[in-house]
């Protein structure tokens, strides 16, 4: 019977929107931050959608919203990219570099999971020769799978998978695929947890 009945935090919810409860609710009472772990795959649409409507998000949460973001892969592509975003983000590079990679696959149509695509955009961007030795670094080999292993724990099986303060989830699905959607959502989801004091 336990398991048919609602815990009490969970009735007594508070926060408004579409999401699943992954973690404890009562975690979320007092929180004046939002940490926003993102699970993104630079093939995917919704991911490239949401790479411009999180601007927004950004804009109006300022500094109480950390957003965290997971590179992951699929099936036969490659790491590059994954390992790319890292050496980028060493070098306070990250966001263009990610745009980039995005509209290389988007607008162009380029299958930017080629080791030649990374090494087009590493030197456009005057990066060759760090992009180069990062490529061979174990420890960015090591980020790269750590977001695999971190994403299969969350069971991030679609992206972007979203992750609010380790407590709920957000996917696409939830608003049946729909970004500008999804985003309307977060934004309803951070006004609650932020105000979820009671």
């Amino acid at each position: 019977l336990a398991f048919l009945i609602p815990a009490p935090s969970f009735a007594d919810n508070k926060i408004r929107g579409n999401y699943e409860v992954i973690g404890d609710l009562e975690k979320l009472k007092g929180a004046t931050s939002i940490e926003l772990k993102e699970f993104f795959n630079y093939s995917c649409g919704h991911c490239y959608k949401f790479l411009e409507t999180s601007k927004g998000l950004k804009e109006k949460y300022k500094d109480k919203l950390h957003h965290i973001k997971f590179p992951i892969y699929w099936g036969s592509q490659t790491p590059y990219p994954s390992m790319a975003f890292y050496i980028a983000d060493g070098l306070g590079m990250e966001e263009k570099f990610t745009q980039d990679l995005f509209d290389t696959n988007f607008k162009l149509n380029i299958n930017v999971f080629q080791s030649k695509v990374i090494k087009f955009l590493a030197k456009d961007h005057g990066i060759e020769k760090e992009m180069e030795a990062g490529m061979l670094s174990p420890k960015i080999k090591a980020k790269a799978q750590e977001c695999l292993e971190l994403a299969k724990q969350y069971n991030a099986n679609e992206t972007p998978t979203l992750i609010i303060n380790d407590v709920l989830k957000v996917t696409p699905s939830i608003s049946k695929g729909d970004v500008d959607v999804m985003t309307k959502n977060l934004d309803l989801i951070f006004q609650d947890v932020l105000g979820y004091n009671k």
